[in-house]
């Protein structure tokens, strides 16, 4: 049995292959890379839109910065009043009177006191204010906690907003001081539940705890206490009180701070001090919002203050709370409060002169609003704060604080918490005002486009240098912020707005209920949507429903920078003019951030965009859809919102999310808003444009740039698709293969105890052992045999191939004088020609073959021969076992050939389809291999090869699970990496070399079931496997990056799906081998656990070698089989 050696499968004498191959690929890159990078380009380049013509709405005239120039300049030349401000500052405490004043003492301290900030979670100007300024603040006391019940509870304010700050603060000053406070205000300051709560040892002890379960969990320096509207009742157990916390504090090495009214008698000010660390006095609210209206801290009561406080309070534990805001009385009724920006705009807006009180030294002004109303207004300002810290600093207090963040004069900062001298410098410093925070709103509706942006104002100062304060103050020119106008209010419309798609799921039902209305929408889609679903956004656009730009990925655009949010949105906008040949105007951002921006650190992702063309669209109208609170709650919350006028665009989903609801209610919500009187139209109508002009024809564009982008976006959205496409059908794939083996591994469990499978066979057998370098393993191999049932049945036969180590020394020193041993020695050829070579010595009627490292049970040969009692089999396929399990990649694929080669082997049994016989245990009857025509060469996978050509000719191939055999898998990655190549290739080279059989049904199941199978599992699946991780991956970057952006409404759907599916696909694999385990009692339940963590790394060493093996096929040179190193550690 000498059969010739032909060319190997793929091998390419002339060379010719691969360089074409290799030119192709590197030509299809090169295109992919030149179309992608023309559509980055065109990205980066941002493309700017036409203005959209939008109506102006001018604000009324104010009063010139002349007139009120030279107001000022009178009164500089005016002689001191009768009641100057000299005599308003009265004498100072200690003797001071100001940062320049006769007084040295002050002038001698170089301490710089700490500067605190209180910061709130209710107004978002706090936290931008805590952006820009945080640099500058050693301290920072936010208002977190309350006290919500007379029982001791205690609840945190908007937990959310916390780790949002925290999470800054982490990034961006993490040195920062944070000691929260905890206060008694609900929905007013709350004295009747304080004085419960203190009343009794059990409240306070819950109060305290929970308290100190918060401070030890973010790991804060301390807490400021903040009780207000305290009974003269209660005064004795709020000194209890805060004795207990502040031994509880201590004990942990964390501080108390107490808040106290700058002048309440009722207040035992020394026995606070006594048991605090700082005493926060707030030198404020000398008249207050429900009081008669005042000066807010006139410096003649501040002074009084300070005096009083300094002998109650030591100087290093006082610490001086300023403020910055207003109250604006008109008539009796209480006052409202205002931020210092809301206060210069209101003067603004009306005209209002804002001059300093000479007595008071705190600034005012009065007007009348439109029911002809008489307003007064006081306020504190920078200059207040200069003032009152220039007066104060003779005291040396421990610091200031500034109530609060946000609310502030931005002026400030110039000398808050800065070691700077309160001069005349410091003083002309102040002379510029700006806004930082606040904006202002024009118009109405839900379509908002800046009309104006920021613009610095100027004020007057007077400073004196003998008292060291600022006695006059102007404002000279008001300073503006953003102004935002907003469009689009139209009584009796309603324009129904859909976020998110677009989505197969759901958009094509929503278009549907549209076409079948007659009405028309605005989808608002996200360009990642778009580019998987074209089709939809042609749909949409061919429909007559308005387009929006929603960005590419959905980011939150207040977290990501202005240069992101560009590509975002300009990669959306390259998207719409591939697709559909238009741009949009129109912009709604991610999860309705900014839509109605609060701060200008909000408005300014709004500006960028108005800069490149676009409006930005609200919604007034919000059911909140994505909550899925049922689809009657979505139309009636939609119609009581429409009837009650809080807007014209109501915001729906339709993608992010289970949105069955939202298409059911379609239909009602339709009829419903119609019957109340209400016309659906699109937001372009709500504008009063036509569409044409909010979604203008692409025109001017460059033929190449614009081909580019069909291409590469062609690109993008076919391989998405091929994407999904492919995990689909692998999981598909896969679960019906796992069900298909397991249904016939156990119909072959069933026919185990056939008698035929108990036949002796009465020919004669040889065993044939090709070795090459095996002189660490072959000794243990042949004293396995030596050592099987009936030995004086069998002859072994050792194919010394070549060997360059003591392989021939070992055999013929360890087994000299073994008569059923014959040991030969030939020239190395391969494995194929050494077991050609060894069966052509032998005239036994079955062959058995087995690798050098492979150590038989003792019945092994006698169950493979066994079989032979049947004259239809031809061959016998043992059961190989990893017999050296000992580390993860060894126990891996032990895992493998139980659940996967040995589970297979069974199915395929059923249906005489196994397509190896592995060369590690296998059996031949030899008029079968003389048929076949023996080993060839032309494969690597040789066992395989003659294992198709036995049952082409016609006889029946089994599989024998008690024939075991250990054998010795690699250990290292190395070693695997090389071994699988070898299989993975030869198996390729197999299946191509009968690839006529393929799918014919004149080879039986071979050619319906065993072939394909091989094409489809063993090596088509490994080369798309990769896609089902990369799915999953890419889920989970997209959930991640969703849940960065915005925690509270990140979209799970896609994630879940894929999951889900995925899920299912391990819970099926690790049910198939449990079953396989069932199959085989005997072995190691434990290896199961390993099922799971196959799944990683180990099945990712099978797609590397699934490629590399392809790789070999398309390049056609000859490989080799190389040798794998033996270790000998299979434990017999």
């Amino acid at each position: 049995m000498t059969p010739s050696r032909p060319h190997p499968v793929f091998f390419d004498p002339n060379r010719k292959r691969w360089p074409k191959i290799k030119f192709g690929i590197f030509a299809l890159g090169a295109g992919v890379t030149a179309i992608m990078g023309i559509l980055l380009a065109s990205i980066l380049i941002t493309p700017a839109l036409q203005s959209l013509s939008m109506p102006r709405r001018e604000p009324p005239p104010k009063a010139g910065p002349a007139s009120k120039l030279h107001q000022y300049a009178e009164a500089e030349t005016k002689q001191k009043r009768s009641q100057g401000p000299e005599r308003a500052a009265g004498a100072a405490p200690s003797g001071a009177t100001g940062a320049s004043g006769p007084a040295g003492a002050a002038a001698d301290d170089t301490r710089k006191p700490l500067t605190i900030g209180y910061f709130v979670n209710w107004e978002d100007t706090s936290f931008s204010s805590l952006k820009l300024n945080a640099h500058n603040l050693d301290v920072l006391i936010p208002e977190w906690l309350h006290l919500t019940g007379a029982d001791g509870t205690v609840t945190e304010n908007n937990p959310e907003r916390r780790k949002m700050v925290m999470d800054w603060l982490a990034e961006n000053r993490p040195e920062l001081t944070i000691t929260p406070l905890i206060n008694n205000y609900l929905d007013d300051w709350r004295g009747d539940i304080l004085e419960k709560a203190l009343a009794k040892e059990s409240s306070r002890r819950k109060m305290l705890a929970a308290i100190m379960d918060f401070i030890r969990s973010g790991g804060f320096a301390g807490l400021s206490l903040d009780f207000e509207n305290i009974p003269p009742a209660a005064q004795g157990n709020f000194l209890v009180f805060i004795r207990e916390a502040a031994a509880a504090l201590h004990a942990e090495g964390k501080t108390l701070s107490v808040n106290v009214p700058a002048d309440d008698p009722a207040f035992n000010y020394r026995a606070i001090s006594a048991q605090a660390d700082q005493v926060i006095v707030m030198a404020y609210d000398e008249h207050w919002a429900t009081g008669k209206k005042g000066p807010i801290a006139g410096m003649p009561w501040f002074v009084n203050v300070l005096k009083r406080r300094q002998a109650d309070i030591p100087a290093s534990k006082l610490i001086l709370a300023l403020a910055n805001y207003a109250y604006d009385w008109t008539g009796a009724g209480p006052a409202e409060t205002k931020s210092f920006e809301e206060a210069v705009l209101t003067a603004q807006e009306s005209e209002g002169e804002i001059a300093l009180d000479p007595i008071s030294l705190n600034p005012r002004f009065a007007y009348e609003d439109e029911q002809d109303r008489e307003h007064t207004v006081w306020m504190l300002d920078a200059a207040t704060m200069f003032n009152q810290m220039a007066t104060a600093k003779a005291l040396r207090p421990l610091g200031y604080a500034i109530w609060r963040l946000g609310g502030e004069d931005p002026s400030i900062w110039s000398f808050f918490g800065k070691q700077t001298a309160l001069d005349r410098e410091a003083a002309e410093n102040l002379r510029r005002i700006h806004f930082e925070y606040d904006i202002a709103y024009e118009g109405q509706g839900e379509v908002l486009n800046i009309t104006k942006t920021p613009q610095t104002g100027e004020r007057g100062i007077d400073f004196s240098q003998k008292t060291g304060l600022i006695t006059q103050e102007a404002y000279l020119k008001f300073p503006s912020p953003y102004v935002i106008t907003r469009f689009g209010a139209a009584p009796g419309k309603i324009a129904l707005s859909f976020d998110d798609g677009p989505d197969p799921r759901y958009t094509p039902a929503i278009l549907d209920e549209l076409k079948k209305a007659g009405a028309r929408a605005t989808f608002f889609v996200i360009g990642a949507q778009a580019e998987k679903y074209p089709e939809l956004l042609r749909r949409i656009y061919a429909e007559g429903h308005d387009i929006g730009n929603h960005t590419y990925t959905h980011p939150n655009i207040a977290e990501i920078s202005l240069t992101q949010l560009r590509l975002e949105v300009a990669a959306t906008e390259r998207l719409l003019e591939t697709l559909i040949d238009r741009q949009s105007h129109l912009f709604r951002s991610p999860y309705g951030e900014d839509s109605e921006p609060e701060t200008q650190d909000q408005v300014r992702p709004i500006e960028e965009l108005a800069k490149l063309g676009y409006v930005t669209v609200g919604m007034g109208i919000d059911p909140e859809d994505w909550k899925r609170p049922g689809t009657q709650a979505i139309i009636d919350s939609t119609l009581e919102q429409a009837k009650t006028g809080q807007g014209n665009v109501v915001l729906l989903h339709d993608s992010g999310g289970d949105r069955s609801q939202t298409v059911a209610a379609m239909p009602g919500l339709i009829d419903r808003l119609r019957a109340g009187g209400f016309e659906l139209v699109t937001v372009s109508q709500l504008m009063g444009k036509d569409q044409s002009e909010t979604m203008p024809p692409v025109t001017g564009e460059n033929i190449l740039v614009r081909l580019a982008s069909k291409l590469a976006f062609f690109i993008l959205s076919s391989w998405s698709s091929l994407v999904r496409a492919v995990f689909a059908i692998g999981i598909a794939l896969g679960l019906t293969r796992l069900a298909v083996i397991s249904v016939l591994a156990l119909a072959q469990k069933a026919t185990r105890r056939d008698p035929a499978r108990d036949g002796r066979f009465a020919g004669s057998v040889a065993v044939v052992i090709p070795a090459y370098n095996e002189a660490k393993v072959i000794r243990q191999t042949i004293a396995s045999l030596l050592a099987a049932d009936r030995p004086e049945e069998f002859e072994i036969i050792v194919v010394d191939d070549g060997s360059t180590d003591d392989t021939l020394g070992v055999l013929r020193r360890a087994f000299a004088g073994v008569p059923a041993l014959r040991v030969f020695t030939k020239p190395n050829a391969g494995k194929s020609e050494a077991l050609n070579y060894g069966i052509n010595r032998t005239t036994a009627d079955v062959v058995v073959t087995l690798d050098a490292d492979t150590i038989f049970a003792k019945d092994t040969i006698t169950r493979l021969a066994g079989r032979f009692a049947d004259p239809k089999v031809g061959a016998v396929a043992g059961n190989a076992k990893v017999g050296n399990r000992i580390n993860f990649l060894t126990r891996c694929q032990a895992l493998e050939y139980i659940t996967s080669q040995n589970l297979d082997r069974r199915a395929m049994n059923t249906i005489n389809s196994i397509t190896v016989v592995p060369g590690a245990v296998g059996a031949w009857r030899r008029t079968a291999l003389a048929q076949a025509g023996g080993f060839l060469s032309d494969t690597m996978a040789e066992d395989a090869d003659l294992t198709i050509r036995i049952r082409e000719g016609g006889y029946k191939i089994v599989y024998e699970d008690r024939a075991v055999a250990l054998t010795e898998a690699p250990d290292t990655v190395r070693g695997f990496i090389r071994q699988r190549f070898r299989w993975m290739y030869g198996t390729f080279q197999c299946a191509y070399k009968h690839r006529r059989a393929l799918g014919n049904p004149a080879h039986g199941f071979l050619g319906l079931v065993g072939l394909p199978s091989i094409w489809l599992f063993q090596i088509l699946f490994p080369l798309i496997s990769p896609a089902l991780d990369l799915m999953i991956a890419q889920s989970l970057l997209w959930d991640y990056v969703n849940h960065l952006y915005h925690p509270a409404a990140a979209a799970l759907d896609s994630f879940h799906e894929a999951v889900f599916y995925y899920a299912l696909f391990l819970a099926a694999d690790f049910a198939t081998a449990a079953l396989a385990f069932v199959l085989e009692p005997a072995e190691d339940f434990k290896l199961l656990i390993w099922t799971f963590l196959q799944r990683f790394f180990y099945r990712q060493l099978m797609y590397l070698v699934a490629i590399k093996a392809v790789l070999a096929s398309l390049r056609g040179g000859e490989t080799s089989w190389g040798k794998i190193e033996r270790k000998a550690t299979v434990k017999a």
